[in-house]
């Protein structure tokens, strides 16, 4: 078993803490290291686990402390009931501040539904959670972008090279052991003030998922610190890529997806499926001291939905977006999974290819145009992102393909004028083999999807959402949300299979969130995706992103 140092450690437990508090009418309680919504299938406060407090409609603190082993049940005179049923015990705070408390619920406390009381400068607020057996969150190298952000890297040691931090510079080989970061494995015995002796929770099944395989686990437990859970794990044999998925199902509870960088040889992982940048030009990307990115996207769609005729829609996205060297090194810059590989995520669904970075500007529109028409994408609100005006999203790609261009007129400050081209031939179509026969998706089972056709050369990316009402819209200014899936395979495959921990993560169709009315239906798509480099002024990597595909509507049942 592998430890570590207590500032890695620290780190984990109060930077990565997901602030809410702009996102949710509150208080919000929730684990320390997901953005899992209570009424969320996988929603739970595991006993002995670390959960936080924030999005209040008081200051929950008069100041903000921090405390280190041995740990005391008030910090800064804040205290944390917990209440369920008859019985109520006191949380551990690690963390207080005004917006936001970390703490450990006690092992010792009940299951089932419970009242959470903040007392603190002689007021009270009081939230709601449901405390379960098992409910673990995954620890990932920087924080979730709110609702509609992207996953993220998990917070992955690799123990085989001296328990670095993984990277795309220092991706992770088949055969290696890791260490995953986290907490809600489930509930310790003895004194969790004090430094645990780390004990392997054998009682509690845990399967880690690498890329959609399952991983041999060496050890799931306890860490020497109080409600800081670690998982050993073999990185299985072929798997590859950048964003190679990552989940743990324990006790039955499928954890928050996070990627890691997997690498068949070598420390530099590339997605030679998906994108055509070889490892040298991701060591040269690496090198740099900030990376400029930019990307656009053509999408065409036709969804069939029940009672209606089938519609097509084609839609544009443009972003342009500088990083640092280590945000570049950290977090990958492509939104999609590796081949073979699945990822949730929460709110709008955007193109795989999202950055994360600071915004440039590359002038006031992207201009996109096509065989029967063009879509300007303004810039928005100075972001770096361009985007078409809702409601106004013209045909622009024929039913045969065409060819497609690209410009930005005069050029911006960030990026000088540059226009480029790809042509894209859908004669020969993606064809869903088997969409007439799914009538539901049971969550409880692998969903398979098979297809024939596709545009050579290109990958398949599998998709599908769930609607929820995620927020109260009145209030919050939320209109209601989802939660979907994003997966990619080999267009040689002719078949994928959605695994069951993926489609368990999607709320039921019909699930009332926070006491609001369910809302719509779910969707599932099978879709072309293919993606080319184009030069721009002030640039060091641009992408082009072409996607073609069938939607369908369905319920997740």
């Amino acid at each position: 078993m592998k430890r570590t140092t207590a500032m890695t450690v620290f780190v984990a437990i109060l930077s990565f803490a997901n602030s809410m508090s702009a996102q949710l009418i509150g208080p919000f309680v929730g684990n320390n290291y997901n953005y899992v919504q209570p009424g969320m299938p996988n929603y739970g406060i595991a006993q002995g686990s670390i959960f936080i407090i924030a999005g209040a409609p008081m200051p929950l603190s008069q100041s903000t402390a921090s405390q280190s082993v041995p740990l005391q049940t008030t910090l800064a005179g804040v205290t944390v009931a917990v209440k369920v049923g008859n019985v109520t015990t006191q949380a551990v705070p690690y963390y207080v501040s005004p917006s936001q408390i970390t703490a450990i619920l006690p092992s010792k406390t009940p299951v089932g539904a419970a009242t959470i009381t903040v007392t603190s400068g002689g007021m009270s607020v009081s939230g709601s959670t449901t405390v379960v057996p098992s409910a673990f969150g995954m620890a990932t190298v920087s924080t979730p972008a709110g609702p509609a952000g992207p996953w993220s890297a998990a917070l992955a040691q690799d123990d085989s090279e001296g328990g670095q931090l993984l990277s795309q510079a220092n991706a992770a080989n088949p055969g290696e052991y890791l260490t995953l970061w986290g907490s809600g494995l489930g509930p310790v015995s003895g004194d969790e003030t004090q430094y645990q002796t780390p004990t392997d929770l054998t009682n509690i099944p845990v399967e880690v998922d690498i890329g959609d395989v399952s991983a041999t686990v060496t050890y799931h437990g306890r860490s020497i610190y109080p409600g800081v859970d670690q998982i050993n794990v073999i990185v299985p044999p072929g798997v590859s890529g950048c964003n190679v998925s990552v989940a743990v199902t324990a006790g039955g509870v499928v954890s928050n997806f996070a990627t890691i960088p997997v690498a068949a040889s070598g420390r530099i992982c590339s997605d030679p499926g998906l994108i055509p940048l070889t490892t040298g030009e991701y060591q040269t990307l690496v090198g740099l001291g900030n990376v400029n990115i930019g990307a656009i996207s053509l999408t065409t769609i036709t969804t069939a939905s029940p009672g209606t005729a089938a519609v097509t829609s084609d839609s544009a996205y443009a972003t342009f977006q500088r990083y640092a060297a280590q945000q570049f090194a950290s977090n990958s810059f492509l939104q999609a999974p590796s081949i073979g590989s699945c990822v949730i995520r929460y709110g709008v669904m955007t193109s795989p290819l999202t950055t994360l970075g600071a915004p440039l500007n590359a002038g006031a529109r992207i201009n996109v145009n096509g065989p029967d028409g063009a879509l300007p994408l303004p810039q928005y609100s100075g972001s770096g992102t361009y985007l078409e005006p809702y409601g106004t999203s013209p045909a622009i790609v024929p039913p045969a393909g065409g060819t497609f261009t690209f410009d930005n007129g005069s050029g911006g400050p960030d990026v000088g004028a540059f226009k480029s081209s790809l042509s894209e031939s859908l004669a020969t179509p993606l064809l869903w083999t088997n969409a007439a026969a799914i009538a539901a998706v049971d969550r409880g089972k692998g969903q398979l999807v098979t297809w024939t056709g596709g545009i050579p050369g290109s990958y398949v990316y599998i998709y599908g959402y769930s609607y929820v009402n995620m927020y109260t819209p009145v209030a919050a200014g939320q209109a209601p949300s989802y939660v979907y899936f994003t997966c990619s395979a080999p267009l040689s495959a002719g078949q994928f299979t959605v695994p069951a921990a993926v489609l368990e993560s999607l709320p039921p169709t019909g699930t009332a969130i926070n006491a609001l009315p369910p809302t719509g239906n779910g969707y599932l798509y099978v879709a072309n995706g293919s993606i080319q480099q184009f030069s721009a002024p002030g640039l060091d990597l641009a992408l082009l992103f072409f996607g073609a595909g069938i939607g369908i509507s369905v319920p997740f049942h």
